[in-house]
């Protein structure tokens, strides 16, 4: 049992989960003449295999490479050379990433490429990039947003304005929080040299640069909200009045308040609230889709 619950921790699946909902959400939600059946066809549920297979192989090696670090930065969670050997580790990561580039190719083509690219990405993080300036974070970013990115490939009749705006929605929020998590974890990343943004500039110029981006993604997300409704294919009325209050009061306004908690954050526990926080609004923000489809 303690196994299994090791395996459940490596995978992240919490994660996982919120992945796959954000992931049948979005097809159901984006693409109009959808059924609740739709989500049940076997090539729909292929796709979802193969980006969460992705995702928890990602996970895998990510922990693989991260042993030294996390032992200081989050001892009690290490799994991997404790509870799960690193041998397995690695089969394990192989055997997923077999399964989803198998199933991406089967697709087609370029669900296959995508899926490859992302898998080299996801090594490449683990290995080399999430100790980089800012290049690991904005790698999470566009990994993240692979999740919604990748419909279009699968069904071309979805909503090209909607993914672009929930893929880049997915992007920026994970990359600010990337960047709040290096902030949290900047003890443990400063004695293997790694060159963060927070070790680079100092934690408070990169509470600084957080708080440009976070207005920055406020400014947009008002101009979709308030601006650009009129490219959402809204089935009745009254779905725009009830998606902007929506967005005003789920998510603009939540990432406003941030701001205000991430001026007076100091020690760990204030950036692993923000952590907390930017993730409620990820999901707070992608479940607004499901407005458009009432």
């Amino acid at each position: 049992m303690q196994k299994v619950f090791a395996f459940l921790q490596i995978t992240r699946t919490n994660n996982l989960i919120i992945m796959l909902v954000t992931l049948a959400v979005s097809y159901y939600c984006l693409t109009d003449y959808l059924t609740p059946e739709d989500l049940l066809q076997p090539r729909f549920l292929l796709l979802c295999a193969c980006v969460v297979l992705t995702a928890a192989a990602g996970y895998i090696i990510n922990d693989y490479h991260d042993i030294n670090i996390d032992l200081i930065n989050k001892p009690n969670k290490v799994v991997i050379g404790k509870i799960i050997s690193r041998r397995w580790a690695m089969l394990l990561h192989f055997i997923f990433n077999g399964f989803a580039i198998i199933s991406g190719f089967y697709l087609s083509v370029y669900i296959g490429l995508l899926v490859a690219a992302c898998i080299v990405l996801l090594w490449l993080y683990s290995v080399h990039f999430k100790k980089q300036f800012l290049s690991g974070n904005l790698l999470v970013g566009t990994l993240s947003a692979f999740v919604i990115a990748i419909l279009p490939l699968f069904n071309q009749l979805i909503s090209s304005y909607l993914v672009w705006v929930y893929a880049l929605f997915a992007f920026g929020i994970n990359f600010i929080r990337e960047i709040i998590k290096d902030a949290e974890d900047v003890r443990g990343d400063s004695k293997f040299n790694c060159k963060t943004l927070p070790i680079v500039f100092g934690v408070r110029k990169t509470k600084k640069v957080i708080i440009i981006l976070v207005l920055i993604y406020t400014i947009l997300l008002f101009a979709h909200t308030f601006i650009a409704n009129s490219l959402i294919p809204f089935r009745h009325s009254y779905g725009q009045v009830f998606y902007t209050f929506y967005m005003l009061l789920f998510v603009i306004v939540p990432l406003i308040i941030t701001t205000f908690f991430l001026i007076n954050a100091d020690v760990k526990s204030d950036f692993s609230r923000l952590s907390v926080l930017y993730k409620v609004i990820i999901i707070s923000g992608l479940l607004s889709m499901v407005i458009i489809k009432l």
